[in-house]
């Protein structure tokens, strides 16, 4: 719904649809996977506390209050509108300056604010069933669902918050021990888990190979 590094917005549709009526994504960001699926129950997790506020604020927002959002233009910057709250800064800080792992200040050349600002707008009213948890991973307890597992890469570059403490040998067993059907996203190298490839495509700097492990545990 919104910029953020690492984000599946593009790719979502060449993973397999969900089988199950929730959704848990343990390593939320933009919830790119979710947004293809607005109608099901979607519980996101994150530990970086500026992404949960920032979808607290979505799920709580009706159209006019995104249409109510300043039309940041190139140069300009969030910190100009007093009124806006944190949330606010920071949903419109992912998108002026899109694929950032933190929410940015000034708008760049390449700001996509108007474009996601009316995407938003649309979306809104389709997620007030959603919700949105400030948690790590391991601490989701274990369910029926729709794991869509898309934590920052094993080989990848530095994020923002702080993960690159990620134990992959536990988050392997904790993605095998899942109940329901789970799709675990990664990129080329990674060995974690069987993955499987799963399509070529353009980054920002060099061709990626997105890799996909998919299981199915139903008890």
């Amino acid at each position: 719904m919104f910029s953020y590094y690492g984000t599946k917005a593009r790719l979502a549709a060449a993973y397999s649809p969900p089988a199950c009526d929730t959704i848990i994504e343990p390593f939320a960001g933009a919830a790119g996977y979710s947004c293809l699926y607005p109608g099901k129950q979607v519980r996101l997790f994150d530990l970086n506390p500026k992404i949960i506020a920032v979808w607290h604020w979505l799920i709580r927002a009706n159209p006019q209050d995104v249409r109510s959002l300043p039309d940041i233009q190139p140069g300009q910057t969030v910190d100009q509108y007093e009124t806006l709250s944190d949330a606010e800064r920071w949903l419109i800080g992912f998108c002026i300056n899109p694929a950032s792992s933190c929410p940015k200040i000034t708008a760049s050349k390449r700001s996509a604010w108007p474009r996601y600002k009316k995407r938003i707008e649309q979306a809104v009213p389709k997620i007030k069933h959603w919700t949105a948890t400030l948690a790590s991973w391991n601490s989701i307890p274990n369910q029926v669902a729709t794991w869509y597992v898309d934590p920052p890469y094993q080989k990848a570059g530095k994020y923002y918050f702080g993960f690159s403490g990620i134990n992959f040998t536990d988050l392997g067993a904790w993605c095998r021990d899942r109940i329901g059907q789970v799709i675990v996203c990664e990129n080329e190298g990674a060995d974690w888990l069987p993955f499987q490839t799963l399509v070529a495509q353009q980054g920002m700097t060099k061709r990626q190979i997105e890799v996909v492990w998919e299981t199915t545990n139903l008890l």
